[in-house]
């Protein structure tokens, strides 16, 4: 598996260029990408997205679920993201994490449980951001509690955490394109992300592979024990540019300023379940220090 980033990041001014339709507005460096995933490897053949007006005023919410196929809370608390997610089509997503700091829930167990389905970052996560309460738990936006210092709810206070990070201010705006190529199994991801206000501080842009479905034994409460055929939902399965993203702002950044960033990544032929039709990408942008999540979107592969 190839997995490159192109480390760019291209900022339009009023005063220059019109940013509301853009046609390949990164200039082509050969060796920026890996163009053997481009069928014909011609870099001035690539269909560079055009970018129009994103006229989003809605700040969406990321819910982050960290579970375990052992754990038999964690269903329960899959079915509450689930909801929130369902209820608020559009403004929310859910992305599974399987992780936790000692893997206890994770780990492999034959014969039943021989999907693995931890990712190096998920670990990272649970133990760089501090206080984590355990499987089920979750982030929403990853906006720090009322009671401070900590980015982690119990999956009873998802509902409200989610109800106040919708109805908060947009500071940043996104938009995505890609294009996939069959022959390579690869995708070429472009983003915008538009500044809607003045940022201070640092702030990183971040790519989540997701498998939309996953069919997978999980343990489930007492006396179900078992089910075999269980529909894993939203598994993160990679991070297309590493566990903290692409830097994109360091420092003091004016309001209107557009931050465009470029991405090829090949998709794993592990399995059936990363089959380009079950595949999705959740985009987010987050404050690299308090790690809120600003902005998020989802597409579909």
């Amino acid at each position: 598996m190839r997995n490159l980033l192109i480390p760019l990041a291209v900022y339009c001014s009023i005063i220059s260029i019109s940013c509301d339709k853009i046609n390949n507005p990164i200039p082509i460096e050969e060796g920026a990408i890996d163009w053997t995933l481009y069928p014909g490897g011609d870099p001035a053949t690539y269909p560079y997205p055009i970018w129009t007006s994103n006229n989003n005023t809605d700040r969406n919410v990321l819910i982050e679920d960290y579970t375990g196929h052992l754990c038999t809370n964690c269903p329960a608390a899959a079915e509450d993201a689930s909801y929130l997610e369902e209820n608020n089509a559009g403004r929310v997503f859910v992305a599974s994490i399987h992780a936790s700091p000692d893997g206890f829930f994770q780990r492999v167990e034959p014969p039943e449980f021989n999907t693995d389905f931890t990712t190096g970052a998920g670990t990272i996560y649970t133990t760089a951001m501090p206080n984590f309460e355990g499987n089920p738990s979750g982030t929403v936006n990853r906006i720090d509690q009322a009671s401070g210092n900590s980015v982690w709810y119990s999956p009873t206070d998802w509902s409200v955490a989610t109800s106040l990070a919708l109805s908060s201010e947009l500071e940043v705006n996104m938009q995505l394109q890609h294009n996939y190529f069959s022959s390579t199994n690869s995708i070429f991801v472009h983003t915008e992300t538009e500044l809607l206000t003045e940022l201070e501080g640092t702030f990183n842009l971040v790519l989540y592979l997701i498998r939309d479905t996953v069919i997978s034994p999980q343990e489930m409460l007492p006396p179900a024990g078992v089910e075999e055929e269980y529909h894993h939902h939203s598994v993160l399965t990679d991070n297309i540019n590493g566990t903290w993203g692409t830097q994109i702002v360091n420092g003091t950044t004016f309001a209107g300023k557009k931050i465009y960033n470029n991405f090829s990544y090949q998709i794993p032929t592990t399995d059936s379940t990363f089959n380009i039709d079950n595949l999705s990408l959740i985009s987010y942008v987050c404050n690299r220090e308090t790690y809120e999540i600003l902005q998020v979107i989802k597409t579909k592969l």
